[in-house]
């Protein structure tokens, strides 16, 4: 593998100390064709062992590898200008740090708002859908206005991994105030109409008394000898004495455990009464761990693990909080007409509430959803506009609901986290926040492909009746207009949203036309760049525009190659948002 001068400023350009720096580029002057052994070699004689790991970390070589939250943009002497299309996460992001750089950045916005996906729903804000057949459909958000505890909607994204670096780091640059979100709990619920006599099911019962019945079974073969020819003696006492902690096992068998509830004592005079195991037969039949029904164990998987974070009084405080920080004002309401390449630049043609303008920068980055981008008349190079034009995005929806009671939690003890249900509606979230009030917002589905296709294709009163049908399995109080008023619900198909059309880039890690498609896009056009989650590992993501973010920044600051690099596959969307 031979370096070119942009692989080694982009390497060097990560080492400390700076003399290390300096002895690596005055040891290039003596070198051309460097492969990558004679670069760490070149490394290792300059600065050491220490050195030496600290490379190859960077290059991706060791075991470990750390998510770099610093975007390297250098000062530039005389100004450049960039226009980017879209207000996204990715091209706020990016204008954030070039606009630190000196670059002129305008944004081009074809919504009333920036932001992109993330989208923060409160009383009085409204949003349209246009469905296939170009009927406009506009909702208002008529939750209450409640003084002290404003109700909310985070109608896009709406949690923040622990190991999302980019973003914590961003918010902690914005003062963008972060608190827990509960991705799971033990009280959350599980329905299916399969099993339990269709009664919905406390989480810690089906986890727990599942492990249970699977420690005795194979604590069983274990005592039979099934596994000798595998385990030693020693071996064999050590798994039987792991099954009997892991399963909560007596005596080898699973009888129950207070690990799945108890019932309280009446008084002094009682302790704990393990609840009764749920019939093994009923769990098989239940098929609660298959991913294409519900997601019972997405919470394992490692995008969903705790500690997770949520910005206090919405998602939209991250994107409020970049649009604070621009030198220039954002254009909204402009979307982009045509787009045109230079020899040393882009033209871009848009309509400024109507009125044609048309804008010249030195560089162009996109932030445009690519279904909306191939629609939209360009001269790029054949290879990149088939590669744009390959480009898709998934079906995804949610429904939203008010509730005048918080029952969840004062009846069902249930603090945050999700219940899951095989019906269209997925999954419920109860809010993370304002605990032990009176009124709250529930995520009452959120839902993908084919499920998603058949909610978007009904009306606004259907899908309520829909989800409602889904919610009142889990919970009865949604029986009550009273208590979950229907004229407070609303709903989002995201694939029917203008300049959006859809969730997020539903890439195919196992098609090889998606991979070159994905591989393309990771370069310019000329100077023209495509940036957001579309673009990244993280489809679905805002630490995955981040990322994109600043993979396109460092293109142009000099930082990163420009050529098309090949990529080992697409991301897999399906399993980065729906989980494995």
């Amino acid at each position: 593998m031979v370096f070119d001068s942009t692989d080694f400023n982009s390497i060097v350009a990560l080492l400390q100390p700076i003399s290390l720096r300096r002895a690596l580029f005055m040891t290039k002057q003596k070198m051309t064709n460097w492969t990558r052994r004679q670069f760490l070699e070149g490394v290792g004689l300059a600065g050491g062992a220490a050195a030496l790991h600290e490379t190859m970390t960077a290059m991706g070589l060791t075991g470990k590898q750390t998510q770099n939250s610093q975007v390297r943009v250098p000062k530039i002497r005389e100004g450049k200008s960039v226009v980017i299309l879209g207000g996204g996460i990715g091209g706020l992001t990016a204008a954030y740090e070039l606009q630190k750089a000196n670059y002129s950045v305008t944004i081009l916005e074809a919504q009333k708002h920036l932001g992109g996906r993330s989208l923060t729903v409160r009383r009085g804000d409204t949003y349209s859908e246009r469905d296939p057949d170009g009927n406009i459909t506009t909702q208002e958000c008529q939750f209450d206005e409640v003084p002290g505890s404003p109700l909310y909607l985070n109608a896009g994204p709406g949690r923040i991994p622990y190991h999302h670096r980019r973003l914590i780091h961003y918010c902690k640059q914005l003062n963008v105030e972060l608190e827990v979100y509960v991705m799971n709990t033990m009280a959350n619920l599980f329905q299916t109409d399969k099993s339990f006599g269709g009664e919905p099911q406390i989480y810690r019962r089906v986890a727990n008394d599942t492990r249970g019945y699977l420690a005795e079974m194979l604590s069983k073969a274990v005592n039979k000898g099934t596994f000798d020819m595998e385990l030693n003696e020693g071996d064999r006492d050590n798994l039987l004495s792991l099954l009997k902690q892991f399963g909560a096992l007596k005596n080898g068998y699973y009888k129950g455990s207070d690990r799945s509830g108890c019932l309280f004592p009446e008084n002094v005079y009682d302790g704990c009464i393990p609840e009764t195991p749920l019939p093994f037969q009923q769990l098989l039949d239940s098929n609660f761990w298959d991913p294409s029904k519900n997601n019972f164990y997405q919470p394992v998987d490692y995008l969903w693990q705790p500690t997770l974070f949520q910005p206090v009084g919405g998602m939209d405080m991250i994107w409020k909080a970049f649009q604070s920080r621009l030198v220039n004002p954002p254009v909204l309401n402009a979307p982009v007409t045509q787009i045109h390449l230079l020899e040393d630049g882009v033209e871009v043609f848009y309509e400024e509430d109507g009125v044609p303008q048309t804008i010249t920068a030195d560089y162009c980055i996109s932030n445009i959803p690519l279904p909306v981008l191939s629609k939209i008349p360009t001269n790029f190079t054949s290879g990149f506009q088939d590669a744009v034009d390959h480009g898709r995005f998934a079906d995804t929806c949610k429904v939203g609901w008010q509730s005048n009671s918080r029952f969840w939690e004062t009846e069902e003890e249930i603090y945050g986290g999700i219940s899951w249900i095989n019906h269209n509606m997925t999954q419920m979230w109860y809010p993370s926040y304002q605990y032990f009030t009176q009124k709250g917002t529930l995520t009452g589905a959120y839902n993908f492909s084919d499920r998603a296709r058949h909610l978007a294709s009904l009306n606004l009163e259907d899908r309520i009746k829909l989800a409602r049908s889904g919610a009142v399995r889990l919970h009865r109080q949604f029986a009550d207009e009273a208590i979950v008023p229907g004229d407070k619900a609303l709903s989002i198909a995201w694939k029917q949203i203008p300049f959006q059309e859809g969730g997020w880039a539903d890439w195919d890690h196992t098609s090889e036309a998606d991979r070159v498609a994905y591989e393309r896009l990771l370069a310019p056009d000329g100077n023209f760049f495509v940036v957001g989650d579309q673009v990244s590992p993280l489809p679905g993501w805002q630490e995955g525009a981040m990322m994109s973010a600043q993979h396109v920044t460092e293109q142009i600051s000099g930082f990163r190659s420009k050529r098309v690099r090949e990529v080992a596959s697409a991301p897999d969307s399906r399993g980065m948002t729906e989980g494995w």
